[in-house]
């Protein structure tokens, strides 16, 4: 076999494994709908976003946002819980719409700190960041 051919052989592969896991990734195994509908009725009522207040304090927010986020990420697609109760009782929708729900009002919110920072989130490798939503 020529090497060529072996090269080529070895790129179909790879595409066919890619494509084959990019699949699988994509159809959620079936676990993400049975974990959401497990969630009880009581707790899938959210209380809309209270604007004057955020969820947490701001200065914990700056340092925690992340790991916030990640275990919001986590919860959500792994667990299937959607709903964040703060110490004080509020509830809210685990998403990043929560936060744009009262941040979205400047585009660059979030672009400011993390390019001063120089850290670049993965939140918009699957959402559409509030700088895209508004062309």
């Amino acid at each position: 076999m020529s090497k060529f051919l072996r090269t080529a052989v070895a790129f179909f592969i790879a595409i066919a494994v890619f494509a084959g896991t990019w699949l699988f990734m994509q159809s959620g195994h079936g676990t993400a709908a049975a974990a959401h509908a497990a969630v009880p009725a009581a707790a899938a009522r959210v209380v809309p976003v209270d604007s004057t207040r955020c969820i947490a304090q701001t200065e914990w927010m700056r340092a925690h946002h992340m790991q916030l986020l990640n275990q919001w990420r986590h919860d959500s697609v792994r667990e299937g819980n959607r709903t964040h109760v703060t110490r004080d009782g509020r509830m809210f929708d685990k998403s990043l719409n929560t936060c744009l729900g009262c941040h979205a009002s400047n585009p660059m919110f979030c672009f400011m700190c993390h390019q001063y920072a120089n850290v670049k989130p993965t939140c918009w490798n699957c959402h559409i960041s509030p700088m895209e939503s508004n062309k």
